[in-house]
């Protein structure tokens, strides 16, 4: 009941926290049946939570078993479903408690439930992929040993891509994979466990790979970054068809490999480029202007349908903003004031979220029930919400319309400056096509 409760809260929280969120290969999750639901690990809670509220079976996750020493804790975990699992490098005395979760494990599985894992064994805010702990190919091929391999286990690899899982009303792309089948490894498994627990691992991490953006050299991530800021708008162009976050996740991945060969084969070309790519995103920057503005002027600032959105829509980002505003800024206090690892600040917004908008929107709707009737209360909680998200919307509205006008401001006052930098950028753009097409001709060869 816990569980579900929460699912639903967190199912709020993730869409109003988040800008966009993009799905792809849903159809490839079983609908019943055992399944190990393995996934990169970026960002602590909010890579459980995110994939928790979306898959639509009840799921249980393997959790570090530090977490659950006092009784209040395990009994709480327990009914969130995660199961403790123990690591010989933090808990090196309680590693033998791992048999018996691996029999609990096994038991789940006997009776189709699923469980997430987390095969890194830790999380990390980089975009690279740790080595691949051996636990999940055990608990699969243990439990189908155990079941004479009839219990049809399934893995699925699940990767997530954050634009920044710590900034709020950032984007994240997921990706399910199609399913490993284990009935391929039954004879290679009765006569060489070992080896064969090692080869499914690396299928895994094959596949995670696969389906994450990996940048192996972490000096290279500024330089892809800001080639994902200028040069992406231009190569979506080509890909109509998909997506846009599918589209970044794709380009972003040619990208970290495009970067990787100029640095192999042109690394004193690489670092100058890399240089004036930074002083052009800082100089917009330094003048609270985009990209986007400069690659498209003016048109924003133009548009008869954002003046009527800015007008029309004013009073009810009004009402949004003043219901919402003080929870918004409670949860952003005291996500500061906790001190915690990077890859758990956008967890801790998340859970400070949740928990603090829950109580005011509750005291908030006490207070006008007890003014008026029970319905206008109701009616007042419904609203609550998605005013809260149009206020948002309405703010990013804002800030985008205000970079149009400052463009049209320093063009009329200081036009060589836009003049400038448009010629800077134009120079960048014939690099990065020159450089294109030099890293499409080398995979040719």
């Amino acid at each position: 009941m816990l569980y579900r409760i929460f699912k639903f809260l967190f199912y709020l929280t993730v869409k109003g926290y988040f800008r966009s969120i993009h799905i792809k290969g849903m159809a490839h999750i079983p609908s019943s049946g055992p399944v190990i639901f393995v996934a990169n690990h970026t960002s602590a809670f909010m890579d459980p939570i995110l994939l928790g509220v979306h898959i639509k079976r009840s799921i249980y996750f393997l959790a570090r078993g530090e977490s659950f020493k006092s009784k209040i804790a395990s009994t709480l975990f327990g009914w969130l479903n995660m199961i403790p699992i123990y690591k010989p490098d933090i808990s090196p005395d309680e590693v033998h408690k791992n048999k018996q979760i691996f029999s609990r494990c096994f038991e789940h599985f006997a009776q189709g439930k699923t469980i997430m894992i987390f095969p890194e064994g830790v999380s990390k805010t980089e975009r690279k992929l740790r080595p691949i702990k051996t636990g999940t190919a055990r608990i699969a091929l243990g439990a189908e040993d155990q079941y004479n391999f009839k219990l049809g286990v399934k893995i699925v690899p699940v990767g997530i891509n954050y634009s920044n899982p710590h900034y709020f009303r950032s984007d994240v792309f997921i990706d399910f994979g199609a399913p490993i089948e284990l009935q391929e490894y039954q004879s290679d498994y009765m006569a060489h466990p070992f080896e064969t627990a090692q080869a499914l691992t690396e299928v895994i991490r094959t596949q995670l790979e696969r389906m994450t953006i990996v940048v192996n050299d972490q000096s290279l991530d500024p330089l892809v970054k800001d080639i994902e800021r200028l040069y992406r708008s231009t190569l979506r162009e080509d890909m109509p068809e998909e997506h846009k976050a599918a589209q970044d996740f794709y380009l972003s991945k040619e990208i970290v490999k495009a970067v990787t060969f100029h640095k192999q084969i042109r690394p004193k070309q690489t670092l100058a480029f890399q240089q004036r790519i930074r002083q052009y995103l800082h100089a917009l920057d330094r003048l609270q202007l985009s990209d986007a503005v400069i690659r498209n002027p003016g048109q924003y600032a133009k548009s008869l349908g954002a003046a009527i959105y800015f007008i029309l829509g004013f009073p009810l980002f009004i009402y949004g903003y003043l219901v919402n505003i003080l929870p918004y800024k409670t949860a952003e206090f005291l996500s500061r004031k906790v001190s915690v690892r990077k890859d758990f600040i956008g967890s801790m917004k998340l859970a400070f979220g949740m928990f603090v908008f829950l109580l005011f929107y509750i005291v908030q709707i006490l207070f006008i029930i007890s003014l008026t009737k029970w319905y206008w209360g109701l009616l007042f909680a419904l609203s609550l919400y998605p005013c809260g998200l149009f206020a948002v919307n309405y703010i990013n509205q804002w800030y985008r319309l205000r970079g149009h006008l400052i463009f049209r401001r320093l063009y009329s006052k200081k036009r060589n400056v836009i003049n400038r930098l448009q010629v800077m950028r134009n120079g960048l753009l014939e690099e990065l096509d020159e450089g294109r097409l030099l890293y499409l001709e080398s995979k040719l060869d």
